[in-house]
Formats: structure tokens, sequence, C-alpha cells
């Protein structure tokens, strides 16, 4: 669990060690991760949500951030990767309030970490 961490300080401390990353791998991690994320939120597990959006942003995207902020990645990679995330969870969370007919997009992740809020009567 603690892996993205640490290879994201070795990537700060050493730049040089980034060159023996697999950028392949990396994304790799990052869609693997991100394709449980809908599955996660959809059933309101939050242990599964948490793991898999650790690996999704950190063990993925944040290291993505290291690779290129010492320039090991080409600027079309790694944005391309950004924008296909950031699309891919607002659609993830868009889809998931109207199957459960929430109000707005962001109400799943509220019911993730504080359950579901009864309906006011009048």
């Amino acid at each position: 669990m603690w892996g993205p961490v640490a290879q994201i300080w070795t990537n700060y401390i050493n730049p040089a060690n980034i060159r023996g990353l697999s950028v392949s791998t990396i994304l790799l991690a990052m869609i693997g991760n991100g394709l449980m994320l809908p599955r996660a939120l959809f059933t309101r597990d939050l242990m599964w949500f948490t793991g898999a959006s650790w690996g999704t942003l950190l063990q993925g995207w944040a290291i993505l951030v290291t690779m290129y902020m010492n320039k090991c990645i080409p600027k079309p990679l790694f944005w391309g990767a950004g924008v296909g995330l950031a699309f891919w969870l607002g659609m993830m969370l868009a889809t998931d309030a109207k199957v459960y007919s929430l109000s707005s997009p962001l109400s799943p992740l509220r019911e993730l970490f504080f359950g579901r809020i009864p309906a006011k009567s009048d």
C-alpha cells in the first residue's frame, strides 16, 4: 500500500532512478485501479473505493506527475492521461448519481463517506 509513496519520495530524492520506471506499467496500474472505482462506488464500499482511489491517484497519476516534472515522459502522454482520468472520474460520478437518482454528481461521494441521508418528509 505504501509503495507509491516510497516511489514518489525516491523520485523526489533521486530523479536519476526515474529512468528505470516503466510508463506502461504505471499506466496499467492506473487504468486497472480506475476500472474498479465505479463498482466500488456503486456498492458504496468505502474500503474498496479507498484502495482503488489510492492506486489510481497515487500509484498512477502522482508517479506520472513526478516523471513529467523530471522530463521523463512526453507532454502529450502526461496531459492525455490526466484529461482521460478526469473525464473517467467525472463520468463515474455523474453516472452513479443518475443511477441512484441523486441531485448532484458529488452526492455519491457524500453517501459513500457519510451514508445515505434520508429524504425530508413535508
